[in-house]
């Protein structure tokens, strides 16, 4: 019978396209797991891998036998959470999510939860949104919070339970002594004349915010672009230029900024909170994802 644990090693290094990579996500050695992957090719003799100048790629029997472990993960998975739910579920929560929803979404549905259950543990793991959701078939985690742009929605695992959190909105953000800080509301092509500081993203939305303004009619000079949303404002503050950012992401708010209302065409985030299956009722998997949407509710406002 094939080792689950060399199959878990061998599909991190078809994930991820190296053995360092793949080491460095699974903690262990690089020797280690080439060891691993040797092993696995010896067992079912025939090559897994090519190995390239530059990492390594799949053979066709390597593609095959990764899909598959895939699938093997996630029914293993499933058959995990299916028998704990006989003993109201896990004791402990297992959940990634993106780095805005620790803003202020995560922290209130915490504390609500932890009020609920006070005996059972939370763990969070910050993930980007291009992640696999390799955690979730490995059962490294229970439930994957994550979100796409409206106007570049991503497809998703087919074999994924999704549940739709309330959209969260971009605004508008300008220096309070801006000339339109006064404003509502406003579009994005009242703001074609400005520069703008940019929230940079990695693909698949790397160029999300270049999209939106081109959708609006204009093509947006670009002063600078930061890696988080607290920088955007602090820029934005300053006078380097106006910005756009989801609601989530501006708690506190401060008062050298004002955040603006879109006007048509607005854009979103559209929030996602998936599981390998549907939680069973009265299990804290299940209530703590309750808890997020109502919370979620609360805190995101209307268009």
């Amino acid at each position: 019978m094939l080792d689950i644990r060399r199959l878990e090693v061998f599909v991190a290094v078809a994930e991820e396209g190296s053995f360092t990579a793949a080491a460095q996500r699974l903690y262990l050695t690089q020797s280690a797991v080439s060891q691993q992957v040797a092993a696995l090719e010896r067992e079912l003799g025939t090559p897994l891998l090519h190995r390239l100048a530059r990492g390594v790629r799949p053979t066709t029997a390597g593609a095959v036998l990764a899909d598959r472990s895939k699938h093997l993960f996630g029914q293993i998975t499933s058959v995990e959470q299916h028998v704990r739910a006989f003993g109201n579920g896990p004791r402990e929560i297992r959940l990634g999510a993106f780095a805005t929803a620790g803003v202020e979404l995560l922290p209130i549905a915490l504390r609500t939860f932890r009020k609920r259950h006070p005996d059972i543990r939370v763990e969070l793991t910050a993930v980007h949104t291009d992640s696999a959701p390799a955690g979730l078939r490995e059962g490294h985690i229970h439930a994957l919070l994550t979100w796409d742009y409206d106007i570049a929605p991503q497809p998703t695992d087919p074999g994924l339970v999704q549940r739709h959190l309330p959209d969260d909105p971009l605004r508008i953000l300008v220096a309070a002594d801006h000339p339109l800080a006064d404003r509502g509301e406003v579009s994005l092509a009242d703001m074609a004349g400005e520069r703008w500081v940019v929230r940079a993203h990695r693909a698949p939305h790397s160029a999300a915010h270049e999209t939106m303004c081109r959708i609006a009619g204009f093509e947006p000079v670009v002063a600078f672009r930061t890696d988080d949303y607290q920088s955007l404002q602090g820029l934005v503050a300053a006078g380097m230029g106006v910005g756009l950012a989801p609601a989530l992401s501006l708690f506190p708010p401060r008062d050298d900024v004002r955040v603006l209302r879109l006007a048509a065409p607005v854009f979103t985030r559209r929030v996602t909170a998936l599981t390998l299956e549907e939680p069973a009722p009265d299990t804290p998997v299940r209530d703590f994802l309750d808890i997020l949407c109502a919370t979620a509710e609360d805190l995101l406002p209307a268009q």
